[in-house]
C-alpha cells in the first residue's frame, strides 16, 4: 500500500509541475489585465470575474490523452478567451497597448520565438532620437522623424539608412 501511495504521489507532482505552464500563463495574463488601468482608470478587472473567464476557457479547451498537448491547447485557449474578454471592453486605441503588452511578454518568455536585442526593444518602446545632425529633407520629412531616424541608424542592421 506505501509503494502504491508513493508511485501515486510521483505521478501527482510530474502533472503538477507539467500544468505549472498553464498556471503561469494565468498568472501573466492577469497581472496585465489589471495594469490596464494605468492606460485608464475605468479599465478596473476583479479576480472573480477572470477567474470566471478562466475555467471558461479550461472546459472549453479539447481533451487530449497525452499531457503536453493539453498544455498548449490550455494555454492558447486561455489566452484567447481572456483576450476576448478584455478586449470587448476596450476602446480601438487601447486594445493596440493590450495587444502590444501580451506580445512582448510572451517574447520575453519565450512562447513566442522572435529574435531581438534588448537594443531594438528599446527604440521600439521607447523611440529616442538624435537631434545634433540637420534635416535636409524637410520638405517631406518632419524633424521628429528624421532625428529618430538618426537613432535607429545606431542599432544594429539599420546601419544602411544613413
Amino acid at each position: 500500500m506505501q509503494e502504491v501511495a508513493k508511485k501515486t504521489e510521483v505521478e501527482i507532482n510530474i502533472l503538477r509541475e507539467g500544468y505549472r505552464r498553464v498556471a503561469a500563463e494565468g498568472a501573466m495574463q492577469y497581472f496585465l489585465l489589471i495594469q490596464l488601468c494605468i492606460v485608464d482608470h475605468m479599465y478596473q478587472y476583479s479576480l472573480e470575474s477572470f477567474t470566471t473567464f478562466f475555467f471558461k476557457a479550461i472546459e472549453k479547451t479539447e481533451q487530449f490523452e497525452e499531457e503536453e498537448p493539453r498544455v498548449l491547447a490550455l494555454r492558447d485557449m486561455i489566452r484567447m478567451t481572456i483576450y476576448r474578454w478584455v478586449a470587448r471592453g476596450l476602446f480601438e486605441k487601447h486594445k493596440q497597448i493590450f495587444r502590444s503588452q501580451l506580445t512582448f511578454r510572451l517574447m520575453q518568455k519565450k512562447i513566442l520565438h522572435v529574435e531581438y536585442t534588448e537594443k531594438e526593444m528599446y527604440f521600439l518602446l521607447n523611440c529616442p532620437s538624435r537631434a545634433d545632425i540637420p534635416n535636409p529633407l524637410k520638405e517631406w520629412l518632419p524633424d521628429l522623424a528624421w532625428y529618430s531616424l538618426q537613432k535607429l541608424i545606431e542599432v544594429e542592421g539599420f546601419e544602411l539608412l544613413a
